[in-house]
């Protein structure tokens, strides 16, 4: 296996800590969350109280994070923002997600904002504006191990990165209001 940094980042609930963990130990590489480094190298510029969150200075991270040596994976919600040799960007269905959210206990609008970040790609684009080597993997139905099963063959060339290319995952239609997108549907069946 090569030397490399690896960033695994994706919407919140969509599996990042876990398969970051079970990547880390078959590795053997060090794992680093990037609100805990964000934290040591202080680029934390405040704190978004509707959130309930840290805001992080992007720029300065994607700087700092140069110094982060090979054999590491960096995960999080923004580790799409360090420079890396294999971005991965972690997808799920957003009624997975949204469960998923719910048993965190989030309030409903934080849950709704993270569907539809989801579902319009945000992190994805953010990752091919920032990075080269992006790949997106569904972990819908998908367990950490299985994740990692994924990456592991990305990493050797043995699964087809086709597959894997951003934009082939599609969660479109759940950005279109449900009675409006019933109603479109209706329209294009009496043609």
């Amino acid at each position: 296996m090569t030397h490399m940094k690896i960033t695994i980042s994706g919407t919140p609930g969509t599996g990042k800590t876990q398969t970051s963990k079970t990547l880390a130990k078959k590795l053997n590489y060090r794992l680093i969350n990037i609100n805990n480094y964000a934290k040591d190298k202080n680029l934390i510029i405040g704190k978004d109280t509707y959130r309930k969150a840290q805001i992080i200075d992007e720029k300065k991270l994607k700087k700092e994070s140069k110094n982060i040596q090979d054999n590491t994976i960096i995960e999080g919600h923004l580790a799409h923002y360090c420079k890396s040799d294999l971005t991965i960007i972690l997808r799920t269905n957003p009624d997975t997600l949204r469960s998923r959210l719910k048993k965190r206990q989030w309030p409903k609008k934080k849950i709704e904002e993270n569907i539809e970040s989801e579902a319009l790609d945000i992190i994805l684009q953010e990752a091919v504006a920032n990075n080269k080597n992006v790949f997106e993997i569904d972990t819908t139905k998908s367990t950490p191990q299985q994740t990692k099963a994924t990456i592991i063959n990305i990493i050797k060339n043995k699964e087809s990165k086709k597959q894997h290319t951003p934009g082939e995952i599609n969660w479109e239609k759940y950005i279109i209001p449900k009675k409006k997108h019933q109603h479109n549907l209706f329209k294009t069946n009496q043609r």
